[in-house]
Formats: C-alpha cells, structure tokens, sequence
C-alpha cells in the first residue's frame, strides 16, 4: 500500500473535528480503489457542480432555495441516484467513483452533497440514522432532511422519529439520532463500509488498507488491531501478526478474544519463532 495514502489520511484527519479535511479524507479512502487518482481534478468538478447549483438559485441566499438549486443540478442534470443493483460494491464508496459514475451509496451521495453545499455557503451536516445516512441542511431555527440516495428526497423530523420505534435503540434517545455526526465518524462508517465490501469480495490487500486508516481515526480500538493482526497473518506477514494479535488478545482478555485470533497467535509462536511452517 502506497504510503502517501496514510500520509494524505493522517493530515486531513488532524486537528479539532471542524478542521477535519472530509474531501481530502474521503478522496484518501478513494485511493484505496485507485492509487494514481487526480484529487484536484475532482476537486475542481465539485467547484463546477457548485457553481451550476449558485447560477440555478439566481443569487438567493436561503437554505432551501439553495438546496432545491443542489436538488436540481445534481439529480436532475445530471441523474445521480442511489445504486440499489450493486450496493455492495466498493466502488459506491470511493468518492471519485461516485463523482464519475453518478451513483453510489447514501453516505458517499451524502458527502457528495455536503461539499457542493459548502460551495454555495449552504450549511448542511451528516446524519447517522440506523441504516440510512442523511443530510441536514437549514438554519437552526428552520431545520430540513434530505435524502441524496433518493434523489434528494425531503424527509420530515416527525417521520423520521416514528420510524424508529421500529429499532432497539438501547436505552438511547430517538432525538439523538437526527443529530448531526462528526466529521471523523462518517470517515469512519465509510471505512466500515468497505471493510464489509471487502470481506465479501476477497480482498485482504484493501481489506488490510480500511483497517490501516480506521486505525488511524481509532488507534484504541483493539477489535480493529486484532483485525490487522488476523490480516497479517493471512498475508503471510508472521511478526506484524504476532505484535497486533498479541495486543488484541490482551487488551480483551483470552476469554474474551476471537477463537481464531487466539489460534493464529498460538500458531505464529508455536511455529514460527523456530521457522518453521505456520
């Protein structure tokens, strides 16, 4: 894996979460897909989507009129959709990808959404809801949902709080799930995204890249080592295993570990400190 791509990562992660850089972040993962991709060539279509979208709202300042603007240029200029065919696909998480194919999932649209609305001064954040990421725009006083998955789709508070008496929430608020998340944590659930998409498709190359850049969010998490740690093993990179399963496995307890962890460790020092076969 390039080394650039944790560089890249790792700068636009820092500082207090409204300094988070989410495109340079989301463009980072992308690399994941595409190593040699153009950050500035993509950049500079969103400035062009984000002008289109100012012309389209004729000068008008108000939330609204600027979201139907957005509304306008990307979903009916340009048709972008949610791909419900091939969900699961890496590729409707690398933002580039979605960018140019004009579909994806409902946080990569989201993100989309939300930088061709910081570019026409529209304030817009990140929803978590269960399932379905969303965007909320507006002022404080006069708050709305948009759905960018279903072509920008307005969804009203009261809707989407009764929808959730469908979900064990644990003891957590209904309200709190129409709040806004941190920069930090969508780059986390794309990561989480591909980390699945991966699994599926087979590949522990890119599988081990999202772990390496979650890590990087998350370096406490020692699910997420323990993860790298069954990767590396996998990958035939014997020590990189033994460090990190030797850390999950502690951290969680042998009790409490994943039987295949603490199988692979016992393998790695059983065998492999005497070179022999693991």
């Amino acid at each position: 894996m390039d080394v650039d791509l944790f560089g890249e990562f790792r700068a636009a992660i820092g500082g207090r979460d409204i300094e988070v850089d989410l495109y340079g972040g989301a463009m980072a993962i992308a690399r994941l897909g595409n190593p040699t991709l153009d950050i500035h060539r993509y950049s500079a279509r969103l400035d062009e989507l984000g002008q289109e979208a100012m012309d389209v709202a004729g000068g008008s300042l108000e939330p609204e009129r600027l979201a139907a603007a957005i509304d306008h240029v990307l979903f009916g200029r340009y048709g972008y959709r949610g791909n419900s065919e091939e969900y699961a696909e890496p590729a409707n998480s690398y933002l580039d990808q979605v960018i140019d194919r004009r579909t994806g999932i409902p946080i990569t649209l989201s993100v989309l959404y939300m930088e061709v609305a910081t570019r026409v001064g529209l304030q817009c954040d990140g929803i978590g809801y269960p399932g379905h990421f969303l965007v909320r725009c507006g002022r404080p006083d006069a708050l709305f949902f948009v759905d960018p998955f279903h072509q920008g789709d307005r969804l009203d508070e009261r809707e989407l709080l009764a929808r959730l008496a469908a979900f064990d929430l644990g003891g957590v608020t209904r309200e709190s799930y129409l709040l806004p998340v941190t920069r930090r944590q969508i780059l986390q659930r794309m990561l989480t995204n591909l980390r699945v998409a991966y699994r599926k498709g087979r590949d522990p190359e890119r599988w081990l890249g999202a772990v390496e850049l979650q890590l990087l969010i998350e370096p406490w998490n020692a699910a997420l080592t323990g993860e790298r740690g069954m990767l590396n093993f996998r990958l035939g990179r014997y020590d990189e295993a033994e460090n990190d399963l030797a850390r999950y496995v502690e951290a969680s307890g042998r009790e409490a570990a994943h039987t295949g962890a603490t199988r692979m460790l016992d393998r790695i020092r059983t065998h492999h400190r005497f070179g022999e076969e693991v």
